[in-house]
């Protein structure tokens, strides 16, 4: 009725700027152009005819323009299924929610070798991306890992990711010492003299975020049908098996299934579904780009430090290279790295409502003090972000389904990115029956981690995680 009565208000006011030349001190001369008399037929009448105009049928319903939801519609489109994708933001990947940016990084150097296995399959996924879209998202460029030894931590630790190259018979070099980095990255000249290990994966690199959502949804053709600036307000598992959605435009998409793929407002939909709600957090989490001058910025890796925590320093810091950052023009010969933090802004938080973009002017200042310290041959800071990471309490994603035509993914925790189409092939798995590509029971919906209230936060120091 809402949506219906918007549609009336905003043809009726197009219709009277029209009539009044754009003029504002003619609106009310015009006004009886637009007022309907009292002869005729109620206006009423139209409602029933404008909700037919207003309704669609899908095959799948996907809440997100993010990465798991273009995801599941680049899959599910694969398997010749038709999907209608739903983003309440202007843009796929938008730049309130965590899919958004420049780049993301993509690595098999982890401390866990189930997760650089799934690495290595999703890689062949994102060149099936690439080929169909005819887009370039992923550079090689190379990761270091590098720092002191923090034990495990929710990117996993150097030593552990050592362990798990040579397991895997993995190509890597390992740097014994802070001189051995600084001999190897000039840039990091601030690591001599530091009792600091680093391995290095050559065939790492970056992908470029919200550029890899669009050719996701591009390469899905017209199997998907991408509805932007669409907020659900109601979701209905109705007895018949069907899924039946409202947009705040008054919008009825019916479909058989639905994936609800959106990030730190995955709680708030299952809410509208009347479905279980998650354990889920949603971390305050900053960057910014710092400037630097081109030729330094060549010496420049994309690189992780880890350091020991000290009060509101999580002590996990990561730069990208100059090559990952497009949004900013190159101006008067200069560069710009970005630079940012792998720890939480204060305390979690439960949903989206209450998400603060300034995010803290403390945290900016730890991060100004690590680039001062690691890279002295940066510049300075130009701009800063605060992004929403959705965290899990033992930092596994949510793969599953929460009814019987209801699926979610959730909780990417900051590294979900990374496996991109491979996400989106378990997802489209839950829906059709068909086996996964990977193992799906660590990423239960039931599981503990999910149905218990500790907070991610806490719960991550608290515990070994060996997940990123």
């Amino acid at each position: 009725m809402y949506g219906w009565i918007r549609d009336i208000s905003r043809v009726k006011a197009s219709d009277l700027a029209s009539h009044a030349g754009q003029e504002p001190l003619e609106v009310t001369s015009n006004l009886q152009q637009v007022v309907p008399n009292r002869e005729g037929a109620p206006i009423g009448k139209d409602f029933e005819r404008w909700i037919e105009d207003n309704s669609s049928n899908t095959e799948t319903l996907i809440i997100g323009g993010g990465l798991a939801g273009t995801a599941t519609a680049f899959s599910l489109s694969e398997k010749g299924l038709e999907s209608s994708l739903l983003e309440q933001g202007s843009s796929l990947a938008p730049a309130s929610a965590s899919s958004n940016g420049d780049s993301r990084m993509y690595r098999k150097m982890y401390s866990s070798e189930f997760f650089s296995k799934m690495q290595s399959q999703a890689l062949d996924r994102w060149a099936d991306v690439e080929e169909k879209s005819g887009t370039k998202l992923l550079q090689e460029n190379g990761l270091l890992f590098y720092g002191e030894d923090t034990g495990e931590t929710v990117e996993g630790s150097v030593l552990g990711a050592k362990e798990v190259m040579e397991n895997l018979g993995l190509p890597h070099k390992f740097y014994a010492t802070g001189d051995e980095i600084a001999d190897a990255y000039p840039a990091l000249e601030g690591c001599r003299g530091k009792r600091y290990s680093g391995v290095c994966e050559d065939t790492a690199g970056h992908i470029r975020a919200s550029k890899a959502c669009q050719a996701m949804a591009d390469a899905a053709g017209d199997k998907c049908d991408v509805k932007l600036n669409s907020k659900i307000i109601s979701l209905d598992t109705r007895a018949d098996g069907k899924v039946v959605a409202v947009t705040q435009d008054g919008e009825t998409i019916t479909a058989d299934n639905a994936v609800i793929a959106c990030g730190g407002w995955t709680n708030s939909v299952l809410e509208l579904a009347n479905l279980p709600t998650m354990d889920l957090d949603v971390w305050h989490v900053q960057w910014a780009h710092y400037e630097v001058d081109s030729d330094v910025a060549a010496s420049i890796p994309q690189a992780f430090h880890f350091r020991k925590e000290n009060d509101i320093d999580g002590g996990l810091y990561y730069v990208f290279p100059a090559s990952a950052t497009e949004c900013i023009e190159n101006n008067n010969g200069k560069s710009y790295v970005k630079v940012g933090v792998d720890f939480p802004t204060g305390e979690a938080i439960s949903g989206m409502n209450s998400f603060d973009y300034e995010g803290s002017e403390e945290v900016l200042s730890l991060i100004d003090g690590w680039v001062k310290e690691h890279l002295p041959s940066v510049g300075n800071r130009i701009d800063s972000y605060c992004s929403p990471y959705t965290m899990t309490s033992d930092s596994y994603f949510i793969m599953d389904k929460v009814a019987d035509n209801v699926a979610v993914f959730s909780g990417g925790s900051g590294r979900a990115f990374k496996f991109g189409p491979l996400l989106g092939d378990c997802m489209a798995s839950l829906l059709t029956g068909e086996e996964a590509p990977v193992d799906l029971a660590p990423f239960s919906a039931s599981r503990e981690a999910v149905t218990t209230s500790t907070s991610s936060s806490q719960k991550i120091k608290d515990e070994t995680v060996v997940v990123a």
